[in-house]
């Protein structure tokens, strides 16, 4: 591959968009075609996870941009109501929508991307990243990554079946013996990518292991398109240090916001957003907003009740006395008996003397454990 002319000037011009003043990080918008993404903080595709009320749900608390679970491309263009369920438009969620495809074949994927745009998808992400075997082995996901010219053929076919954004996410690389994120980016961004997220781990690794930041500040000085960076930021603070580590010009959050939707708010406003969030949460906002969310996912997908025992769980992530009520959640079998246990353990942490903000909100977690 040629050298990349202009790289450093490309990551100081990257770097240049975070100004850091006394208190704060000053961060830009991210510009993705003729998107906006204000803050440029965004909700990451997790499967089971990023359905409608969790996309509302991080809109409102703070992310600048959302995304769809991934969706396979042979159910949607086969029209299986089950897939398209998976992207339901929310005309009152107020940030942009990412819906994100998977599949294997370029022509396909162009198709799909075509549909999901006539439904008012705002741009389409294209996942080169995912790791799960039964993805893998249909040459999806990260299986791309080891046929990168098949993935340049699909963004150029997707491109130009489509007139809103198409990103693409993708790892480092399919193992530490073949990373190969500088050669994909650069191709990526030759195929027509309007941007790029780099999960900054190898497939191999699953979500396992360190994020190597090294490896999106690589991708970052080789191309000019806008890199999100993803991969191990779990607060504000390592939200600025990916930003002024790799020049990278947003930030992706997955699996950190699991249970704590409030990490969007904390990160938007330690960047100088404001917005219908309270900026110290509390013990009611916590218990009115679980409750809000079990209630919209039931109405919109309805469940066995093991499902709603998870959800629950994660937002019992960091808190205190969280071992007990795991427990305790084990030994009911009933939405209701669920949410009534859930309830009481709420309400004993509120009658203490610890704010519920420092545990989900803060930079002081640690004093929850």
């Amino acid at each position: 591959m040629p050298t990349c002319t202009g790289c450093s000037e490309v990551a100081s011009l990257k770097i240049q968009k975070v100004l850091k003043t006394e208190n704060a990080f000053r961060v830009t918008p991210l510009r993705i075609g003729e998107l906006l993404i204000d803050p440029p903080l965004v909700l990451a595709p997790m499967a089971g996870v990023t359905d409608r009320p969790f996309r509302r749900l991080a809109a409102r608390l703070g992310a600048g941009l959302v995304t769809t679970e991934m969706i396979s491309s042979e159910g949607l263009i086969r029209n299986h109501s089950g897939s398209w369920n998976l992207f339901k438009r929310d005309p009152e969620i107020g940030v942009p929508v990412a819906v994100q495809i998977f599949g294997s074949d370029p022509e396909t994927m162009a198709g799909v991307a075509r549909k999901v745009a006539e439904r008012g998808a705002d741009s389409v992400d294209i996942n080169a990243g995912c790791p799960v075997r039964k993805v893998v082995r249909q040459g999806a996901g990260a299986a791309l990554l080891r046929t990168p010219g098949k993935l340049f053929a699909m963004v150029s076919a997707v491109k130009r079946a489509v007139d809103i954004p198409v990103t693409v996410k993708i790892r480092i690389g399919w193992d530490q013996r073949a990373v190969n994120v500088v050669e994909v980016v650069r191709g990526l961004e030759a195929a027509g990518a309007d941007a790029v997220t780099v999960h900054a781990r190898t497939a191999k690794q699953l979500y396992g292991g360190e994020a190597d930041w090294r490896q999106i500040r690589r991708a970052t000085q080789a191309v000019s398109i806008p890199i999100i960076g993803n991969g191990d930021v779990m607060d504000p603070s390592d939200a600025d240090r990916m930003l002024s580590e790799t020049g990278c010009d947003a930030v992706m959050i997955g699996r950190a916001a699991l249970g704590n939707p409030w990490i969007f708010s904390a990160i938007a406003r330690h960047w100088g957003r404001v917005g219908p969030w309270n900026p110290e949460p509390t013990w009611k906002d916590f218990r009115e907003t679980v409750q809000a969310h079990l209630q919209a996912f039931r109405a919109e997908r309805p469940l066995p009740p093991g499902h709603y025992r998870k959800v629950l769980m994660w937002y019992s992530r960091g808190l205190p006395e969280s071992s007990p009520l795991r427990a305790r959640l084990m030994t009911v079998r009933t939405i209701g008996a669920m949410e009534a246990v859930f309830r009481d353990w709420i309400d004993a942490l509120a009658s203490g003397d610890l704010p519920f903000h420092v545990c989900k909100a803060g930079e002081e977690s640690a004093r929850c454990r």
